[in-house]
């Protein structure tokens, strides 16, 4: 077989394993980011800090446990009945204290006939005198079990009816159905069943990656040794850098994501505490940012879309298409727009100024929503808030950076091939 059989079948069997990799990160991708998306909208802060149904429940869980753990008896009765008789005591001196100022003022001449009723039969010290026996039958009450769980109903019922008169209720449909979707029986078993699909997603599509990368050094490297490229040498060249394009385009570039990893505070020494509150996450690819841009019905916003698209999409793919035609049909040079796509769109073509501006993009991006963040953490006195920023770049980002860089050795080859067979005179 002749080398250059070899080199096309070597060059075609990279070509699938592109196009067969590509296919399977592609359907990967949108599997994980469905999972993501399930395990986002599961973690929002709305059914979390910003939910009252939530503080509700761990005050019921607090109360609970304190009325479970309440022991009158030894040091601690003693230490109760004190505090009850105290109570008490002060109590009724207030009382007293009301009882004879509102009389007073419905006296004649001065003189309130109930005050004196009061002192002469002294009421107030006859209150005084049973406030041992009260303060036992507290104590007894408060022993009993019923009488606790009852306690306990009517605090909950008054908190209830508090958040349900002050606080709009959330919305669960949607949480309710992703539960639902995975057959668990509550919001952490659900996050865990889809932890543990995602791990077997992001197995299978770091392997095919590893694959998909290989099979982009090799192009890479045949086309920077090739001494003798072929109009099918760059036809597969072309094929390559168009499928690392659509993986560039189509796939999220970027992830931002804020979240408070735990927040906790203290009410009647046990803790009240949230973890992974997710406080905004957004994941889109360069297609989806367009499409958003373009129906936001807004001119300057409609136009920064379209230029997005034809600098990172059409003139890239413009160019290489073109390419193709003149080294298939010569009698192209004279056209005048092929002319300037293969030779002079360069300049214009910015798709690795796209890269670098999303790159700084990310940079920014991950620097103020960490410095806010760190703000959050700093303001906070009796409450311990550990907050996270876990943006980070995706796979997108650096399949379109692959595009970019092979793309640019297409380019030097072709003119390098068209510039060495045309004549001196014709370019």
């Amino acid at each position: 077989m002749k080398p250059n059989q070899l080199s096309k079948i070597f060059l075609v069997t990279l070509l699938v394993t592109i196009s067969v990799s590509a296919f399977f990160t592609y359907n990967l991708e949108t599997k994980k980011r469905s999972l993501t998306a399930d395990k986002i909208e599961l973690s929002d802060i709305k059914y979390g800090m910003f939910n009252i149904d939530a503080w509700e429940e761990q005050f019921a869980e607090i109360i609970t446990k304190k009325l479970k753990e309440l022991k009158l008896s030894g040091d601690t009765r003693k230490e109760a009945r004190v505090k009850i008789r105290t109570f008490l005591y002060d109590a009724i001196d207030k009382f007293e204290v009301a009882y004879k100022a509102k009389n007073d003022q419905k006296s004649t001449f001065g003189i309130s006939l109930r005050n004196l009723g009061a002192e002469f039969f002294e009421i107030f010290g006859e209150l005084k005198k049973h406030v041992p026996v009260i303060t036992e039958d507290i104590l007894d009450f408060l022993e009993d079990e019923e009488n606790r769980e009852n306690i306990k109903n009517y605090i909950l019922a008054q908190i209830n009816s508090y958040t349900e008169g002050t606080f709009q209720k959330i919305n669960y449909t949607t949480y309710n159905n992703i539960i639902a979707k995975y057959n668990a029986e509550s919001s952490e078993d659900c996050q865990t069943i889809i932890s543990q699909k995602q791990t077997v997603l992001i197995t299978q599509q770091t392997t095919i990656i590893l694959v998909l990368i290989l099979a982009f050094i090799g192009i890479l490297s045949y086309i920077l040794f090739d001494k003798n490229p072929t109009n099918f040498k760059i036809t597969l060249y072309v094929l390559a850098a168009v499928h690392l394009l659509a993986l560039g385009i189509f796939l999220p570039m970027i992830a931002i994501d804020a979240r408070i990893s735990s927040m906790e505070l203290q009410l009647m020494g046990e803790a009240i505490s949230f973890k992974d509150q997710v406080l905004y996450y957004k994941s889109k690819s360069i297609m989806e940012v367009s499409s958003v841009m373009l129906s936001q019905g807004k001119f300057k916003v409609m136009l920064v879309g379209i230029l997005v698209v034809l600098f990172s999409v059409i003139f890239p793919v413009s160019k290489l298409i073109s390419s193709v035609l003149l080294i298939f049909k010569r009698s192209l040079k004279d056209n005048k727009i092929i002319r300037f796509l293969v030779f002079k769109s360069g300049k214009w073509s910015m798709a690795d100024v796209m890269v670098v501006a999303i790159f700084m993009s990310y940079i920014g991006f991950t620097g103020i929503i960490s410095s806010q963040l760190g703000q959050l953490e700093n303001i906070t006195q009796d409450v311990d808030i550990l907050t996270t920023n876990e943006s980070k770049l995706q796979n997108g980002f650096y399949f379109f950076m692959a595009f970019v860089i092979l793309s640019i050795f297409i380019s030097q080859k072709i003119q390098k091939m068209i510039v060495a067979k045309a004549p001196k005179n014709t370019l």
